[in-house]
Order: structure tokens, then C-alpha cells, then sequence
């Protein structure tokens, strides 16, 4: 469970932390912490490719939705990124978690 924070266009996620017996803080894995960075991008699929031209690796496999492409990168801390390509105007589609990426 998440909830957002801000408007439909600029928000931070929050959501629980699940675990106190990790020692190290690691993404994704319940304890506090950025799990990821998001920015929105124009052409995510050009943008993929210059990511992995410069040698960056992919987190995630695409994702599929209806109203947006979504792409993930690590960096070279290991920090993960993600970039996403709205294909609505309308935040109610741009924002719709009900459906899931595939």
C-alpha cells in the first residue's frame, strides 16, 4: 500500500516500511529510504537507448500500460531510476495503478 503526495503532476510515494531486522538499507526491501527517482521524459524509448549506450543497465522489464511507458536504470551506486513517457493529458489515466504494468 502508497499513497501520493503533492498534485496528479508532481508528487512524492510513500509507503510503509515492513521489516526492522534488515541491518543494511536495501531498495525495495521494507525499510525507509528512496527507492526510486522518477522523471518524466518526452520519448522514453530514445532515451533508453542512449541509457544503454552509456552503459547503463536496466532494473526492470518494461512496462506495459495504456497511458504510459515507465523504463528502470540502475546507476553506478545502485541507485534505481525511473523514466516515464505519458501517453494521456488526463491525470486520472496517467495516474491509474489499478491496472497493472505488465
Amino acid at each position: 500500500m502508497w499513497v501520493h503526495v503533492g498534485t496528479p503532476e508532481t508528487y512524492i510515494a510513500l509507503s510503509p516500511a515492513k521489516s526492522e531486522h534488515e541491518k543494511r538499507w536495501m531498495p525495495y526491501r521494507g525499510m525507509p529510504g528512496v527507492n526510486h527517482l522518477a522523471y518524466e521524459v518526452d520519448d522514453v524509448e530514445a532515451l533508453c537507448e542512449r541509457m544503454r549506450s552509456a552503459g547503463y543497465k536496466e532494473s526492470t522489464p518494461p512496462n506495459v500500460h495504456p497511458h504510459r511507458k515507465r523504463r528502470y536504470f540502475y546507476d553506478s551506486e545502485g541507485n534505481d531510476w525511473e523514466f516515464v513517457q505519458y501517453l494521456s493529458e488526463d491525470p486520472a489515466e496517467r495516474n491509474d495503478y489499478a491496472l497493472p504494468d505488465r
